[in-house]
């Protein structure tokens, strides 16, 4: 049966933006199963050891919450990114089969990581969205992502990024990439220079 996975941040104790995680999990359970999801993260008690820092919390759910982990965080250092054709995946549901991932991972040759692009347009990278910085700060993320992330969608929400349509050849008016995702803000500055973007 197929499962779906949402990745939390829990710093020093307390879990961030877990509303919209609860969002888009009863969000996909409703749209696969027409069912609503039984969600208590929120009440649950995070581990002692797992209260001070950076913490990735992963709930693993189908039409009910099967697991919670807890495991600290470290940042992943991305300096380079392929492009990559993703034509034939969807991921619009955050499932816990990355096959496909791995599969265009396999094509990264010496960069760190993929992005995806699917009949020209830019879409996210193995495993966040994307966001383009421009020479005067304008930061842009493509409208046609592959998932709906929860970071993504709350900087748009406060108006700190802008959401446009971004084709392969548009990528050399930006200076570079950053990389979001639930546990990674622009604030950490995970980004790539577009020069280190790779056909």
């Amino acid at each position: 049966m197929e499962s779906f996975v949402e990745t939390i941040k829990v710093l020093d104790g307390q879990f961030c933006n877990l509303e919209a995680h609860e969002r888009r999990a009863r969000r996909t359970v409703e749209a696969i199963w027409g069912k609503s999801l039984a969600w208590e993260v929120g009440k649950m008690i995070i581990p002692v050891e797992m209260c001070s820092g950076l913490v990735k919390c992963r709930v693993v759910y189908d039409w009910v919450v099967r697991e919670v982990s807890f495991q600290p965080y470290a940042m992943r250092q991305i300096k380079s990114l392929r492009l990559v054709d993703g034509d034939k995946v969807d991921y619009r549901y955050k499932s816990t089969d990355r096959s496909m991932f791995i599969r265009l991972m396999e094509q990264r040759g010496e960069c760190d990581d993929v992005l995806i692009v699917r009949d020209g347009w830019v879409t996210d990278t193995s495993f966040t969205n994307v966001v383009f910085e421009d020479v005067v700060g304008g930061l842009y993320t493509p409208d046609t992502y592959l998932l709906e992330g929860t970071r993504r969608q709350s900087l748009l929400d406060v108006g700190k990024i802008q959401a446009c349509p971004i084709r392969v050849e548009d990528i050399g008016h930006f200076q570079r990439v950053l990389l979001v995702n639930a546990m990674i803000g622009l604030e950490d500055e995970i980004s790539v220079p577009v020069v280190n973007i790779m056909k």
